[in-house]
C-alpha cells in the first residue's frame, strides 16, 4: 500500500473485522475521536456515538435504470468511498482501495464508491474503467449523499467513510 490512506484503510479494517471496534471509549462532542499523530480528517467514532448510516438509493454508475443503497450490504462492514475523476488524489488513492477491497472481498468486507459532482457520467466511467475498479460506484453529480453522511465538500476530496456491520458510522477519513 503506496498512500497514507492505503494504509489507514488496511489498518481499520482489520480492526473492525477482527474484532468489531477500534477501541476507543467516548467520543469528543462531535461524535468524532481524532486518534493522535494519524492522518489529519481521521475520525473514529466510538460504538456508543455511531449514527446511522444513511440508505438512501442512487443509481448505479454507468447504469441509470438500477439503483443500489447500503441495505444491499446488510451484515457487511462497508467501505463507503467518495471521489471524482476530476480529484487528483482520489485517482492516486483508487489502486489501493482496489488492493485493499480484493484482499477482503470474502471476509465480510464490501467497497462502494460514490461518483460526486461529477461534470458527466461519461468522465466517471472512463476513471472506473482506467483503474478497473472491482466494485460498484453510484452516481451523486449534486453531491447530495455525500451530504447525507456529512463528508467535506468537493474541496475535502477524496473522503471514505466505514459503515460497521451494524449499518452504522464506524470512521471516516477525509483529504
Amino acid at each position: 500500500m503506496g498512500t497514507p490512506l492505503g494504509r489507514w484503510l488496511l489498518g481499520v479494517v482489520v480492526v473492525v473485522v477482527a474484532v468489531g471496534t477500534w477501541g476507543v471509549t467516548r467520543s469528543d462532542d462531535d461524535g468524532c475521536a481524532p486518534v493522535p499523530g494519524v492522518r489529519p480528517g481521521l475520525c473514529i467514532v466510538a460504538p456508543e456515538d455511531r449514527p446511522a448510516a444513511p440508505t438512501t438509493a442512487l443509481p448505479v454508475l454507468g447504469d441509470q435504470d438500477r439503483e443500489l443503497s447500503l441495505d444491499a450490504f446488510a451484515g457487511d462492514v462497508v467501505v463507503v468511498n467518495f471521489w471524482g475523476s476530476w480529484c487528483a488524489p482520489c485517482r492516486v488513492e483508487q489502486p489501493d482501495l482496489n488492493e485493499v477491497a480484493e484482499a477482503y472481498r470474502d471476509q465480510g468486507v464490501s467497497f462502494l464508491g460514490v461518483d460526486v459532482a461529477e461534470i458527466s457520467e461519461t468522465n466517471g466511467i472512463a476513471h472506473e474503467e482506467e483503474f478497473d475498479i472491482p466494485y460498484p460506484s453510484l452516481w451523486d453529480p449534486a453531491f447530495s449523499y455525500a451530504a447525507d453522511f456529512e463528508v467535506i465538500g468537493p474541496q475535502g476530496m477524496p473522503a471514505t467513510v466505514l459503515v460497521d456491520r451494524d449499518g452504522l458510522v464506524a470512521a471516516s477519513v477525509a483529504l
